[in-house]
This record gives C-alpha cells, structure tokens and sequence, in this order.
C-alpha cells in the first residue's frame, strides 16, 4: 500500500508541475500494468513447418509444395543449402562442403543434372590411374605414387590398402569395438605409427568425417555393406554443387524460407503443433519435419514439448558427428606434377589435399582444396585464427613439395563446420552402436513421433548416410510421411479460420467475447481457451478467473475440411496486485479531477 500510494503521489506532483492527465493516464499504465499491452505474439500458420533449410529440408518442401501443401522452411543462419556452398579462387570453383556427386545408381540428382547441364558435367575423379594419381608422403616427405609408383613397396603402405578391404568383414563381431582399438591390437598399428596418418587423413577415418578413434568397427562394416550409392564419384564442371540443386529443385520454395530464426522449442502438445523461434515467432503447422544436424540435436538446442521418446534421444546421442573443416588455397603456381595429381595424403593435419582444378577444364588458376577430419580438424580448431590454420597447411605441403608451397601462397578461404552453431561439424558417421542387431540409430532418429513431428537430414539415412543424395532422400521421405498422415493438402472450401477477442486484456475476472470469422463459413467450433476450457459455440464468451496469459485456438469446420488457428499470448490478466495498483492509479486520477475543477471554481470566485 505504501509502494503504490507513491507511485500515485509522485504522479499527482506530475501534474502540478503542468503535465496533462493524458500522460498521467499513459504514465501509469506502464508502471502500475506493464503486460497489459502486450497483445497476441507474431506467428505464421501453414500446412507444414520444416525446420532447416538444408538439402533435406528444401527437398522436402519442394516434395510438399508440389502436392499442393502450403510450407515454411524456418533456417537458424543467414543463408540455404547447410554444408552445401561454393566460392572462387581465381577461375576454379572451390566446395566449401560437400563436393563429391555419385554416379546414377540409386542416385535421381546424376541424372538430373545430366539432363540439365549435358553429359559433360559431371567429371569423373579418383579414377586411380595415370592422370588421377595419389601422391603419399612418409617418413618426413618421402613420396611414391599409389597407382603409377611404388608405394606397393613400402609394406605399411600395403598394410594400410589391406586394412581398407578387411574392415567390411565385421559384420558379425560379437562387439563394436573402436577401429582404433582394433588397428593397434591387431595390425600393431597406434597413434605413434609411421603410416598412423594414412589412416586419419585418408580412409576410413577421413572418409567418414572422424578419426579411428570413435568409429564403431561393426557399425562401420555393417554400414559399407548396407551402402546402396554407386563407387563412382564425380566433380561439377560448370556450376557450383549448391547452384545445381537450386536450379533444380530448390529455387521453387526459396520464397518460402525464412531466415536467422533458429528454432528453440517444438511443441506437439496443444491444439495445434507449434515451432518457437529465437525472435518469439510462433510457427503454427499440421506438421513439423525437423532436419537440423545430429549435432545441434545433440547439443540439445531445442526444446521439444514433450520429451522426445528416449529411444530417440539414445539414437542421436549414439550416432557420432565428426570435427571437420575445408581449406582451400590459390597459388601462382602449381608445384605439384598437375597432369598426374587427383590428391595427396600428407602426414600433418593438412590431412587430405586434392586438385579440384581436375573436374574443371579450362581453369588456368592453381587450387588445392584440403579436407581435414577428425583429429585433425581438432588440432587445426585450437588454433588461434585462420592465418595460423592456413600457415600449417603450407607447412605440411612444403615437407611434401621441397618448401615450394609457401612462396607461391596467394590467397585461401577456411570453412570450419564446426565452428558453425548451427551446424556443429562435418556429417554423421557410424559411432559403436550406430548398428546393433535388428533396427540401426539411424532407422530409429528417422522414425515420426507421434501424428505431427517427423525427421529428416542425411544422420537419418540407413544406406546412403553423410551423403547429399542421402540428405534429398530423406527429406523425401519425411514429406511421404507427413503427406500419408495428413491425407492431402487442404480440400477448397475448407475454412480459413480466424476469430477476434472483445478484450485481450484485463483483470480478473476478465470477460472475453470471441467471434468467428472464419470464411468460407464454419458449421462446427471447437475453442481451447488456453486455461482448461473449451466451448463449441460459435461466438462464445469466456471468464478468466486466473491471472496469466493464454493462447486461444479455434478449429472450424465444414462438409469441406477443417483447419485450426491459434492466436499465441492472446489473453493477458495481470497479477492481482498488478489491477489493484491500476484501480489505484484510475482513483488518483479521478481525485486529481477533483482538485482541477475545484482550483477552477475558486478562479471563478
């Protein structure tokens, strides 16, 4: 009491002081009642909600779109495409993140391209042979050529080519032990190794993203042999992996992406399934395909309403998501042997370097594009900044190429994935347990929860995993799902619900009337006033007894369909101390009327 009688004084010496009763009335309403005014929050409301605007989820809004769905695709960063994007170094195009196209084996983009762009655009690489050649560094730079020279020599070399071929032999291991565990005990192989980097840099480490270290053997044998894409791959001549999939598929739905608006909350159980972004954006939808990475999955940043199931929540949590960057680096000159060279495998973590200047004929400008994984993309990670990662580089190229590779340095780009928030590292790849008996992780994060919530991204594939084919595919299939639960998009007629509110806010008991506006007309209502109660009237009027702020849905229906609006934070009742401090507020200005006409009336006399 003492608070607000103040609060009252300190206004009523306002306007002693001259102001008007207009902005007393303001003054206290924003001190004594700050929520009032709030109003319903901003929302969208669509057939479907698509979380991520990736390969997965765009693939999947293009399916939806073409069924006649009407999609949002909500993304975290400022542009599309997740670990898709390219630039330029000089005249050569370099991938920033996936790069590698797969032959037409179960594979619908190959040929898509190719009826696009022609028989020549898709460039076929590591074909293994004189003009496709890799180059090995050991022992502090010594060099052979795996193809054409003789490495086959050199025993550990021979051991790390057999080694490749006896881990798809695992499939029945009674354990999933670490690859790491298993290279040393068996093949006397460990982190002190002379030919230990051929294995992180090269396969299987640094073709799945990781380092032997946390591949699952079992998992990884049983996932090469479930693998379903052609062995071919293929470099892009004439456009970039991203433009590509834009001119085919993607540019049909890019107006309906949004973006820097990372999804914090998916709730699926109120009247209607609903995406929170980090702007206070409510995204209303029939269904949520959610197909951000395993990493922002496991670094839990999103709030799902409720739990997801703990099945799924093992399955992420058990897939691995790999450390992983690409940096690629102009020269004025090509001090590799450029008729001979697809890659090199060096021994520090520059990892795995290759020409992509090989799938780009008529480029005159000398590009090395270095992918580095695992452990190595860790140590490059902790490094100050990307001038240092860029140094180290040139540091291992010049151990391998005679010092040549630093004074012929013109300029570089650094793509680190893992520095991405929201991203958070490579692609997916085959941790233990990944693939026990029966049905994989990867099955299992695929799987809907419940009618609304589904999942997609390349994590989710059981045979083409860390793919782009894989990624597609999966978005596919999530757009499948949703459409066979839904049962079609919206059929014409249906209504297109919408309702006002008399008042949104107000204290206690609070009397709202709601009145359908729904058009086409409405034959049915179903209201959730957001406190527990409901009506089927078509206009209804409601009590708030409680304080708080409530959302308030209606669902209206016809012979034609029914569809379901939600106005989010519609209803504001203040605490009760709150309307007692505005009935004193409202009583202050009424005695300050009082004494206004009063001073008047003594004027008068």
């Amino acid at each position: 009491m003492r608070n607000m009688a103040r609060a009252t004084h300190g206004l009523l010496q306002l306007t002693r002081a001259g102001r008007s009763r207009l902005v007393v009335g303001a003054a206290l309403c924003a001190l004594l009642w700050p929520s009032a005014a709030a109003g319903v929050a901003p929302f969208t409301d669509q057939d479907v909600v698509i979380v991520g605007a990736g390969a997965a989820g765009l693939y999947a809004a293009y399916t939806l779109e073409n069924l006649g769905y009407d999609v949002l695709v909500v993304e975290a960063r400022a542009e599309h495409g997740g670990r898709l994007g390219s630039v330029m170094l000089g005249d050569v195009r370099t991938e920033n993140g996936a790069e590698e196209l797969y032959g037409s084996v179960n594979n619908f983009v190959f040929d898509d391209i190719k009826a696009l762009y022609g028989t020549s655009a898709q460039v076929r690489i590591y074909r293994g042979n004189a003009t496709q050649d890799q180059l090995i560094s050991m022992d502090g730079g010594n060099t052979c050529w795996s193809e054409t020279g003789n490495c086959y020599l050199d025993d550990d070399i021979d051991d790390y080519w057999t080694f490749y071929n006896d881990v798809w032999n695992h499939d029945n291991d009674p354990t999933d032990q670490l690859v790491s565990t298993y290279l040393t005990n068996v093949w006397g192989v460990g982190p002190t190794h002379r030919a230990y980097h051929l294995y992180e840099a090269g396969a299987p480490a640094g073709e799945y993203g990781t380092t032997v270290e946390r591949l699952g053997l079992r998992s990884l044998s049983r996932e090469g042999n479930a693998w379903t894409l052609s062995s071919n791959l293929y470099g892009l001549a004439p456009v970039g992996y991203r433009d590509a999939l834009d001119a085919l598929y993607f540019n049909q739905v890019l107006p309906k992406v949004i973006y820097n608006s990372p999804i914090t909350a998916i709730d699926t159980s109120g009247p209607k399934p609903v995406a929170i972004d980090g702007n206070g954006v409510y995204h209303y939808a029939q269904a949520i395909i959610v197909t951000v990475s395993v990493g922002v999955l496991q670094a839990e940043m999103i709030d799902f309403i409720p739990d997801l199931p703990g099945t799924k929540v093992a399955a992420y949590n058990t897939i691995g998501m790999g450390h992983g960057m690409k940096i690629s680096l102009r020269f004025t000159s090509s001090f590799w042997n450029v008729s001979k060279m697809m890659d090199v495998l060096t021994e520090g973590p520059a990892a795995q370097c290759w020409n992509p200047g090989k799938y780009q004929p008529g480029t005159t400008s000398h590009v090395l594009t270095c992918f580095i994984m695992g452990r190595n993309s860790e140590f490059m990670e902790a490094l100050p900044d990307d001038a240092a990662r860029i140094a180290q580089v040139l540091s291992d190229l010049d151990l391998i190429f005679g010092g040549q590779a630093s004074p012929a340095y013109a300029e570089g780009v650094v793509n680190n994935w893992t520095a991405d928030a929201y991203i958070r590292g490579s692609y997916s790849f085959p941790a233990p347990g990944t693939r026990p008996g029966g049905t994989t992780m990867r099955e299992i994060l695929a799987q809907p929860v419940g009618a609304s919530l589904y999942f997609a991204g390349e994590a989710t594939h059981n045979t083409a995993p860390s793919t782009v084919p894989g990624a597609l595919q999966s978005g596919e299939r999530a757009g499948g799902e949703a459409h066979a639960q839904m049962g079609g998009p919206p059929a014409p007629g249906t209504p297109a619900t919408d309702f006002s509110a008399s008042a949104e806010s107000g204290p206690s008991p609070l009397d709202v009337t709601f009145t359908d506006l729904s058009a086409p007309a409405a034959t049915g209502w179903t209201w959730d006033f957001g406190d527990g109660q409901s009506s089927n009237a078509q206009n209804p009027t409601h009590q708030y007894a409680a304080d708080g702020t409530y959302s308030v849905s209606l669902t209206a229906s016809n012979g034609s369909g029914t569809h379901t609006r939600v106005l989010p934070m519609l209803i504001t009742v203040p605490e009760a101390s709150s309307a007692a401090m505005l009935a004193y507020g409202a009583i202050g200005l009424g005695l300050l009327g009082k004494r206004r006409m009063g001073r008047t009336g003594r004027k008068r006399r």
